[in-house]
């Protein structure tokens, strides 16, 4: 009789965990946390999302969400539609995040820095505000300006900025 209950409880849990399993794995498509005209810049490949609004003739302000396990254009929400009332406001979902495609590489600073760097280019001299470690992302797209490689911005604001600088020098026990 145990051996029926445990072999009956096991099958149940087995079942259980494969139904949740089967809910985590869902991919449907992700509703735009933003109010705006949602688009998509194509980048090596992939789709990133953004979400636009505002007079295209007011001056672009570019919102750069934080690097973290929650991340997305959705951080900006509580500021996106007052910014539009005087600006052209554009946020990107960064590659791996929101509603951008998440393929298998390497998400490495060098190629945050780059989408950066490509994606303001995209625009004239736009202002930036970006948060946390897009902060650091942000400053290495532009650095020197465009004589430098780096592109033109009108603006900058880096809200609770970071650095992609780790200890120095590299500790040994630390994986990249």
């Amino acid at each position: 009789m145990k051996l029926r209950n445990l072999l009956g409880g096991a099958v149940l849990g087995v079942g259980g965990l494969a139904a949740l399993n089967t809910g985590l794995r869902y991919e449907g498509e992700l509703e735009s946390p933003l109010d705006g005209d949602d688009g998509v810049f194509r980048w090596r490949g992939m789709d990133v999302a953004y979400t636009e609004a505002g007079d295209l003739d007011d001056p672009d302000l570019l919102l750069l969400h934080g690097i973290n396990a929650a991340g997305s254009s959705g951080e900006w929400r509580a500021v996106f539609d007052d910014l539009a009332d005087e600006y052209h406001v554009v946020a990107p979902d960064f590659p791996g995040y929101g509603r951008s495609d998440r393929p298998p590489l390497r998400y490495s600073a060098a190629l945050y820095e780059d989408f950066v760097h490509d994606f303001l280019a995209e625009f004239d001299e736009p202002a930036v505000v970006a948060s946390s470690l897009s902060a650091a992302y942000a400053a290495a797209a532009v650095d020197g300006g465009d004589a430098a490689g780096g592109v033109r911005i009108s603006g900058f604001v880096g809200v609770c900025p970071t650095a992609t600088a780790g200890p120095s020098p590299a500790k040994g026990w630390l994986r990249e």
